[in-house]
């Protein structure tokens, strides 16, 4: 894929995807940000190697996923924030207690399990998709989903007993 306008049209598309991933991993903002730069920046350069324009998406998400996790590993002092996204006012939603309960009960949890949860319901990928974004088997990513609801389970069950 050498066209760059194709491909900054897809940037464009994805933004929020690639986000979302990010900050599932680095859960900071601003990292989430430098993450999506460098993402893109490496993207680019290696626009040559993506065979087709259909799988943009899960190219790109696996992309920021390994650039996330390569600035976890480079950089172990990472501050986590606690601001709602803005997407959360965005749709004008009328729960939006449930919404932060859920967002909070997401973040809290550990890797592998956020990111998954992220790319399976926020950004509706299959299992196969989410297995080769994160470089694991499609087995693992369904015990890491399995596992994750049992904790989201968890988590807002005691948010919403007290």
């Amino acid at each position: 894929m050498t066209d760059k306008e194709s491909f900054c049209e897809n940037i464009r598309l994805y933004e929020k995807s690639m986000y979302r991933v990010a900050l599932s991993v680095v859960k900071n903002e601003t990292d989430a940000e430098e993450v999506i730069s460098e993402s893109i920046y490496r993207a680019y350069k290696s626009r040559d190697s993506l065979k087709s324009e259909s799988a943009f998406k899960p190219w790109i998400l696996r992309i920021v996923h390994n650039t996330a996790v390569e600035m976890i590993r480079q950089n172990s002092k990472i501050i986590p924030t606690d601001q709602p996204p803005e997407e959360i006012y965005e749709n004008g939603e009328k729960d939006i207690t449930t919404k932060l309960a859920l967002r909070d009960a997401v973040n809290s949890l550990n890797q592998p399990y956020r990111t998954v949860i992220v790319l399976f319901y926020y950004e509706n990928l299959s299992v196969s998709k989410i297995a080769q974004i994160t470089s694991t088997s499609p087995i693992a990513v369904r015990k890491q989903l399995s596992r994750g609801r049992k904790m989201l389970r968890e988590l807002l069950k005691e948010d919403f007993n007290n």
